[in-house]
C-alpha cells in the first residue's frame, strides 16, 4: 500500500505478509519532509481494516529497540511489547517484538 500526494508524489508505503489469521509488518516509511502530519498513522489504519476484513487477528512487527519514535507510533495504534531480539538487525541492534489484536478492530 503506498501514500502520494494530489500531485503524485510519494510519501509513504507499508508492506506487510498473511499467513491465515496472523500477519507481519515487513516495512512502513514515510518521506523525511511528510512525518509527524498523520501519513504513518493513516497507512496503518488502512492497513488494519483491510487485515481485519480478510480476518486476520494479529499483526505482529520489529522495531529496532532505540527507534523511540516509531515505538510511539505502535503503542499508539494500540500494539503491546512482547519481547525483546537481541542482534535482529544487521547492525547488530536489537528489535523489540510487537504485537496488535484485531479481533475488536480498534484501530486506534
Amino acid at each position: 500500500m503506498v501514500a502520494s500526494t494530489s500531485e503524485g508524489k510519494l510519501v509513504g508505503y507499508c508492506v506487510s505478509s498473511v499467513d491465515g489469521r496472523s500477519a507481519h509488518l515487513i516495512s512502513i516509511a514515510v518521506t523525511p519532509d511528510q512525518r509527524k502530519i498523520g501519513i504513518g498513522i493513516s497507512l496503518m489504519d488502512t492497513l488494519l481494516g483491510q487485515l481485519f476484513e480478510q480476518g486476520v487477528e494479529e499483526l505482529w512487527l520489529e522495531v529496532k529497540t532505540g527507534n523511540k519514535e516509531a515505538i510511539g507510533l505502535y503503542t499508539k495504534l494500540g500494539f503491546v511489547k512482547v519481547s525483546v531480539v537481541p542482534g535482529y538487525y544487521s547492525d547488530g541492534s536489537g528489535a523489540l517484538r510487537m504485537r496488535k489484536l484485531l479481533a475488536a478492530k480498534a484501530v486506534h
